[in-house]
């Protein structure tokens, strides 16, 4: 290693990353002819992936699908640097020896979690309440959304024509259309390609808000369910509202990581082909190995969902069992199901089969009122959806000021109840949180002693 990294080899595996990211692709391909040893560090996909992706692709959300350049790129082989290098100068030459092992725990973690396959106890567990599609919206609301209650609604969509989406039918109408996936847009048949042939341990999958404008004959496959319908009170902001719709379509092991959905907002997830797989903790119960900031504005956690799985699933079951008011919630959603997500509940979504397709929505919802409008004028910082610093900034008593005109009902009886006074008996606003869950549950806490060393959370009885 010293021979063949020199004075590099000091700054240890990691720091020797940091280095390279800094370097153009001309630089990162000089370092490839340095020694074998470079060349692993040089050619490690981390590095090129957001090269391609600066360099090569759009920006999200970019007003032209592509850049200069652009014309001729494809994704040719397995690996960013390989669909780069075929694109600029046709196929790498063969190799004449073979190349010497290398070393690294830093370059062995990446290949490790790509070839990581799921593992069926992740997938055993079924804890998520199931109802039928001819629920009422007055039994959803009264028995899911006011009880801040995941549930899956089975058959939700099955009516819905976009239950015939795929990748055919989706690359013939919209083949070159640019949708985001990661930082970058995509045209969607290049996206296609890449997913069906990578090797990254964080596979990326099109998480598109744009799509609407972009494509919209898709608007007219699906429609918002009906116990959801018109219950979003974001909507009397009309167009200055912040994102609310996404167009999702991911590979299996690819998926979303560990978070909540933004502005204090409810969710619903509808798929129309594929399965995900869904974890949900309540609030303020932030899952092993997740640590948000103190102010929530970030989230330290694994690079990918299925290094978390590895690590963490178990440590998982076993916080819950010594937990009971935890309840964590488990579940896959199918084919013309959806799942509803509370206002404030973590969650993550694996996805279980290639060329899984779902649509999201989040709404702001009667119920939460008061934790939208709290989120919305205490956490300034944190609103997102929003296309600017003064719309964040704003958007508080914008909401408000449309409450006032469409339900002054909403407004004048959340400020009755964060005036009260300190004696009276009416409750304060509040979200709705961990100690709020657990009333919900019927459960209260105790401790006793496990093992002479350290207190146990156990259930008690009915209160």
């Amino acid at each position: 290693k010293i021979a063949a990294l020199g004075n590099l080899q000091r700054l240890g595996d990691e720091r020797l990353l940091q280095l390279l990211r800094w370097l153009d692709v001309s630089s990162l391909g000089r370092c490839c002819q340095c020694s074998c040893m470079m060349r692993g560090f040089a050619a490690a996909e981390e590095l090129w992936q957001p090269l391609v992706m600066n360099q090569v692709l759009a920006a999200a959300g970019s007003e032209n699908c592509c850049r200069d350049g652009f014309n001729g790129f494809s994704w040719k082989g397995r690996t960013w640097r390989e669909a780069f290098l075929r694109s600029r100068s046709g196929p790498p030459p063969p190799r004449t020896a073979r190349t010497p092992r290398i070393y690294s725990d830093v370059l062995y973690r990446g290949f490790f979690y790509a070839a990581t396959e799921l593992n069926p106890s992740w997938l055993s567990t079924e804890t998520i309440q199931r109802v039928s599609h001819d629920i009422s919206p007055h039994d959803f609301l009264e028995r899911f959304e006011q009880q801040s209650c995941p549930v899956i609604v089975e058959g939700c969509v099955k009516h819905w024509p976009a239950m015939h989406w795929s990748r055919d039918t989706l690359v013939s109408r919209f083949g070159a259309v640019p949708f985001a996936a990661g930082a970058a847009d995509f045209p969607l048949e290049l996206w296609y390609d890449y997913a069906q042939s990578n090797t990254d341990d964080v596979p990326l999958f099109i998480f598109d808000k744009y799509f609407a404008s972009r494509a919209p004959e898709l608007l007219k496959d699906y429609e918002v369910p009906k116990i959801f319908h018109g219950r979003d009170l974001f909507n009397f902001l009309g167009e200055q509202r912040p994102d609310f719709r996404w167009l999702l379509i991911g590979f299996r092991r690819s998926g979303s990581k560990w978070h909540l959905d933004p502005n204090k907002t409810c969710a619903w997830n509808a798929v129309v082909r594929g399965r995900k797989r869904w974890l949900l903790l309540p609030p303020g119960c932030p899952p092993p190995g997740v640590h948000p900031s103190k102010d929530g504005a970030e989230v330290t956690q694994p690079v990918s969902l299925l290094e978390w799985f590895s690590n963490f699933y178990e440590e998982l079951q076993r916080h819950v069992e010594a937990n009971p008011a935890w309840e964590l919630k488990e579940g896959t959603c199918g084919a013309g199901d959806l799942v509803f997500i509370p206002s404030g509940w973590w969650h993550c979504v694996l996805n279980l089969d290639d060329d899984t397709i779902a649509v999201t929505q989040n709404y702001a919802s009667e119920t939460h009122v008061s934790s939208v409008r709290r989120f919305l004028s205490e956490r300034r910082d944190q609103v997102s959806g929003v296309s600017s610093a003064r719309d964040r900034e704003t958007l508080a008593e914008r909401f408000d000021e449309a409450l006032s005109r469409h339900r002054p009902d909403l407004l004048m009886a959340n400020d009755t109840l964060r005036k009260a006074p300190a004696d009276s008996k009416v409750p304060m606003a509040s979200g709705f949180s961990f100690w709020d869950h657990l009333r919900s549950t019927g459960k209260s806490l105790s401790f006793e002693e496990r093992d002479q060393k350290r207190p146990r959370l156990t259930e008690g009885s009915e209160q």
